[in-house]
């Protein structure tokens, strides 16, 4: 009984320690990053929000043009935390809430414009 106990709390502070060093050193498999680029002074972040029949490609306003690390905070015009060099930037028609990232393979990425809360 006593070598049961002794297993089990092993094995139950294993298991803690194990969850406590992922979430400290940022290698928890839920967590990730946003993706992000900015154009025209305005911030844009990946969505799940489809185009629907309404929405069209409009011209291209810009291509990225510096790629910065996943975890950070791109801050100039025509950048990503995401997308590589290159990747071009297009307006969609009727609105100004979304942009259309195409990266080099012709992936097409909807991107929503930010809100900044005041």
């Amino acid at each position: 009984m006593k070598r049961t106990l002794t297993f089990l709390s092993i094995v139950y502070l294993t298991t803690f320690l194990t969850a406590c060093n992922q979430e400290s050193t940022g290698t928890n498999t839920e967590s990730s990053s946003a993706i992000i680029v900015v154009v025209e002074n305005k911030e844009y972040n990946g969505t799940e929000d489809k185009l629907d029949q309404k929405q069209e490609m409009g011209h291209q306003i810009g291509t990225i043009e510096k790629k910065t690390k996943e975890n950070r905070m791109p801050e100039d015009n025509n950048q990503s935390n995401y997308f590589t060099v290159g990747a071009k930037i297009y307006s969609v028609k009727g609105t100004e809430d979304y942009i259309i990232v195409k990266d080099k393979d012709h992936k097409s990425q909807l991107m929503k414009k930010v809100v900044q809360k005041r």
